[in-house]
């Protein structure tokens, strides 16, 4: 049977058909017979039964015209010149290079002035951290790498937390035997660890900025439109 795509969304995977029938069919990403961005408006030919639609091919799908102020699913900042929700608040789609480095650095601007507000900045900074994920979630998914990667550089640093509580305490019992060896030890594997993870992030940070996107649809959506156009 074939149909009329009435709605998708990328974020979730679930659309909704009007078929040729009359009567209207609920389907998900996994139905989809093509690695392609779909939109509203899109003729597919689907396979219906008890309200469902699978075996979704898509037959013919025209240019969808985005909304002023607003961004098609999947491919982020698609109609903004500087789409917000999409940068920080999304963690769907695809961004380029260029958009991850802006988006880095308004990031990395905003928490350095929030580090001269001691509690209120503090709790500010907790709630970017969402922002950041979202940021390194989308150049993940451009460059076709599974999104939940954007906890690597969190991991490291709460790793690094647990090892140096675990270090602080050895220097504690060394400091009791009035140790200078152990404490010197203890306090030296502290630095080169915090070094370490520091080093590991800015790695981290720095491949997602200079590691080209695939220049093909992925399992993400369609290569992305800039988000800045400055």
């Amino acid at each position: 049977m074939r149909g009329e795509v009435l709605s998708y969304d990328d974020g979730t995977g679930a659309g909704l058909i009007s078929g040729d029938d009359g009567a209207r069919y609920s389907f998900t990403r996994s139905d989809l017979q093509q690695l392609a961005p779909l939109r509203a408006g899109a003729r597919v030919d689907f396979i219906a039964a008890d309200g469902l639609a699978t075996q979704v091919f898509i037959v013919a799908q025209t240019q969808a015209s985005p909304a002023a102020g607003g961004y098609t699913p999947g491919v982020a900042g698609s109609g903004a010149s500087l789409d917000w929700k999409a940068l920080f608040l999304d963690a769907n789609g695809r961004i380029g290079q260029k958009d991850y480095w802006i988006g880095f650095g308004i990031l990395f601007a905003a928490n350095m002035l929030l580090s001269w507000l001691p509690l209120i900045g503090f709790l500010i900074s907790l709630a970017a951290t969402y922002a950041g994920i979202c940021l390194a979630s989308k150049r993940l998914h451009d460059m076709g790498k599974s999104g939940w990667l954007a906890a690597i550089p969190y991991g490291v640093f709460i790793a690094a937390i647990v090892l140096s509580a675990v270090s602080f305490i050895g220097m504690m019992g060394a400091a009791t035997y009035d140790n200078g060896m152990g404490m010197m030890a203890g306090a030296g594997f502290m630095g080169l660890l915090w070094t370490a993870a520091v080093v590991l992030n800015i790695g981290f940070v720095i491949w997602l900025g200079v590691t080209a996107g695939q220049p093909e649809d992925n399992l993400y959506g369609p290569p992305p439109q800039p988000l800045a156009k400055f």
